[in-house]
Order: structure tokens, then sequence, then C-alpha cells
């Protein structure tokens, strides 16, 4: 467990327990990388989602990552400071002040559409109920864009929920896509 002496475990404002600068952080810095053992799960239906780990982070096409280390500890702001690079490097997207809590917004890194959680962030853009990236407004998305993995981009572009008549459809094609070998 190393964090470059950058961040801690210490106390957060969303959660008992969140990450911590310990120093300033620039904009485009690596803040640490997400470690843990990869999980092959199929989430096809709403009793299997229920099955997920709660911290597990999005790798691929039914492939996460639970996490150990700094990875469990990272908390969601739907104003984020930190976004993903190859997939498992958390680079800073703003400066970070020291003593600021480290964030990220797991919409980015999440395609099951039937996990959502409700947001207490506080950020005056809090979306308020937190889903996978098929969700996620576009203008955050365009935004968000270089700091979202190519896969999550994919599924954006191909599952978002503009693109169905309803969430029953979307639901259809998701599972249709997961439990074949189609690809994004």
């Amino acid at each position: 467990m190393n964090s470059f002496g950058k961040i801690c475990v210490g106390k957060s404002k969303f959660h008992r327990k969140g990450l911590v600068a310990l120093r300033p952080i620039k904009r485009g810095e690596l803040v640490f990388r997400i470690q843990g053992k990869k999980i092959k799960f199929l989430i096809n239906n709403p009793k299997q989602a229920a099955k997920a780990g709660l911290n597990w982070v999005g790798w691929g096409k039914n492939i996460w990552i639970n996490p150990v280390s700094f990875g469990v500890f990272i908390n969601h702001s739907c104003s984020p400071n930190t976004g993903l690079r190859k997939k498992i490097n958390v680079i800073a997207i703003k400066n970070i002040k020291a003593g600021e809590e480290i964030t990220f917004d797991y919409s980015l890194s999440e395609a099951d559409i039937f996990w959502n959680f409700k947001c207490n962030c506080g950020s005056k853009n809090c979306r308020k109920i937190i889903r996978s990236i098929q969700f996620l407004p576009e203008k955050i998305f365009k935004k968000d864009k270089k700091y979202i993995p190519p896969y999550f981009q994919g599924i954006f572009h191909k599952f978002r929920i503009a693109n169905s008549k309803n969430r029953a459809e979307l639901r259809k094609k998701w599972a249709n896509f997961i439990e074949k070998g189609f690809r994004v």
C-alpha cells in the first residue's frame, strides 16, 4: 500500500472514511492505482446485481476489480476531483488541496443497469440518484469523456437510456448483450 505520500485514509464528509490528500495534488497527476482481484461476474437481473460487491470497480464486460488498499475508500461525488485513465489509474482532474477528500464519479466506471443509490454528496450538481453510465447525462459524459475507460464510453453510446423507448426495452437489450458474446 503506497500512496506516494499523497493520500491517506481519513474522515469523510460523505461516509465514515474516505481518502484525503496529504499534500496538494496537481491536475493530471496520478493519485493512486486501483489494485485488487479481477472478478468475472454476470449481472443480467436485479437479483444478480444485489450479489455484486459493494466496492467493485468496473473493468470491462462482466469484469470488475474488487479493490484493496485505497480503492476501497474512494467515495462518490457528482463533482469529483479524480477520474480514471487506463482503467486503474486514478488521476486528478482538477487541483486538489491538502486535506481535501479524494472523490470519483462512480457512474463513469459502472455499466450494471440494475445498480443505483441515493447520493448525498452535497454538490451543487448532485444528481440525487446515481446510476450506471447508460443513465449519465450527455453533458457530463462529454465533460468527463477523457476520464472514462473506452469500454464504458462504448456502453454509453450503444446502451444509453436516450436510445431506448423505455427502461424495459433497455433491460432487454442489456441482458441480451451481456449474456452473449457481442462486443461494444
